[in-house]
Formats: C-alpha cells, structure tokens, sequence
C-alpha cells in the first residue's frame, strides 16, 4: 500500500519548522538522532518514509510528542 504523498509532505514541513525554529542546521539533527543529513532532507521534502524509531528519535530531540509529527 501506498502512502499517501501529502502525509509524507506534511510530515516534511512539520520536522523543518521545528528544526528552523529551533536555529539548526540539517547536518546538526542528522548527527544528533543518528541518520544521514541526506535521509533528513529527504524527509523534510517529503520523499521518504520515516521510521517509527526514527520518529521517536526526532520527536525526543525536539521535545515533542511522536504524534506532532504525523498529519491526523
């Protein structure tokens, strides 16, 4: 089954604006939640998929409920 590709843009937008409002860079996150700057930026474009254990691992950097994250 497909994801729905607006979910999956959302999802891009939701992680850029906390990371942008939080002053850091791609690069920084990447390191910190343990994935590859590009991953992140595919993520944020809303071209990939992300993980649950990813999820969890950017929603605890930013100090967020996992659900913030995810559209509805």
């Amino acid at each position: 089954m497909q994801i729905d590709p607006e979910r999956l843009r959302e999802v891009g937008v939701r992680l850029r604006t906390l990371r942008e409002q939080r002053g850091e860079t791609q690069v920084e996150v990447a390191r910190a939640v343990e994935v590859h700057r590009t991953y992140l930026g595919r993520l944020e474009a809303g071209r990939q998929n992300v993980t649950v254990g990813t999820l969890y691992r950017i929603a605890d950097h930013f100090g967020v409920d996992a659900a913030a994250l995810l559209p509805d």
